[in-house]
């Protein structure tokens, strides 16, 4: 039981080491449209802010994101081992997509089973 302990522990602080890394090159561009701008991790909870320049509020838009954006992260999270390993050490992985001027556009959290 005490070498589990200690491998998580070891495994957290590895990830809080890998994520101040990411927090250096920030922001970042994605594609045109899509930006990191920040990268958090407290308590278990891996989070993300993501800019999506391209979202303008129109009727239904919100929605259309949500889902678009829920299809694209399971297909791609999913199937990605870093990500797979994560999740298995009880991370939850959280999405905060904004728009240019931070409107809040959708937050998809991911818990630690959902890719199972």
């Amino acid at each position: 039981m005490l070498s589990g302990a200690l491998h998580a522990q070891g495994s957290e602080q590895a990830l809080k080491s890998v994520i101040a890394k990411q927090q250096q090159q920030l922001p970042i561009m994605l594609d045109p449209g899509t930006r990191v701008d920040a990268i958090s991790y407290a308590d278990h909870s891996i989070r993300y802010t993501i800019t999506l320049s391209g979202y303008q509020g129109q009727p239904g838009e919100q929605a259309y994101y949500h889902n678009f954006l829920t299809q694209q992260i399971n297909k791609s999270l999913c199937s990605q081992t870093a990500y797979l390993f994560m999740l298995a050490l009880g991370n939850h992985l959280t999405y905060r997509y904004v728009s240019s001027d931070a409107a809040p556009i959708t937050e998809i959290t991911l818990a630690p089973d959902h890719c199972n």
